[in-house]
């Protein structure tokens, strides 16, 4: 007789499976640019793929290390506004799939100036980062652990960081393929 599988676990589960589409159809993406529209920003005044897939490694490293016992991201907002936006915004980003236009990354998530990985090295990171974000959330899942922590949205459930990571990445994935060129 199979086991019966809670609706946390399928949630879970689910979750899972939209970030491992997102992060591979970013890849696939990032893999397809020329090396050109590689270090070019994407629109006037935007990141280049290069910074973008820099932000992408920064954000699984802040989260992987929250999972693993170490601090969340440094809230930004009110506790107030926080809850605002989680109870109204997110549910929204998360439905719809988007993100708003024009929204700030949290300073410790922008990429510096400095030097990047070149491609290949940057996306066998994300890839292995990401992978690794799926093991470590899981682990924290399975011994109790129940959030993360997002500056603007305060502390979501796990099944919800996962399911924004997501929503995150195919943000930035639509942006890599409105390159031309």
């Amino acid at each position: 007789m199979p086991v019966a599988t809670s609706r946390a676990d399928t949630r879970w589960h689910a979750a899972m499976e939209e970030h491992q589409v997102a992060l591979a159809a970013y890849l696939d993406a990032a893999g397809r640019l020329s090396d050109v529209a590689w270090t070019r920003p994407w629109a006037p005044g935007k990141w280049t793929p290069a910074q973008i897939t820099e932000h992408l490694v920064m954000t699984y490293r802040v989260f992987i290390g929250e999972v693993t016992g170490g601090p969340g991201m440094k809230l930004k907002l009110t506790g107030f506004r926080r809850r605002l936006l989680r109870m109204f915004l997110l549910p929204h980003m998360l439905f719809h799939r988007t993100f708003p236009r024009g929204a700030p990354a949290p300073r410790e998530l922008r990429p510096a100036d400095a030097a990047l990985p070149a491609r290949a090295q940057a996306l066998e990171q994300m890839r292995e980062l990401g992978e690794r974000f799926e093991r470590e959330a899981s682990r924290a899942r399975a011994s109790g652990w129940t959030h993360v922590t997002h500056p603007f949205f305060g502390p979501i459930d796990l099944t919800r960081g996962m399911r924004l990571a997501a929503v995150h990445i195919e943000h930035h994935t639509r942006q890599l393929a409105s390159i031309k060129g």
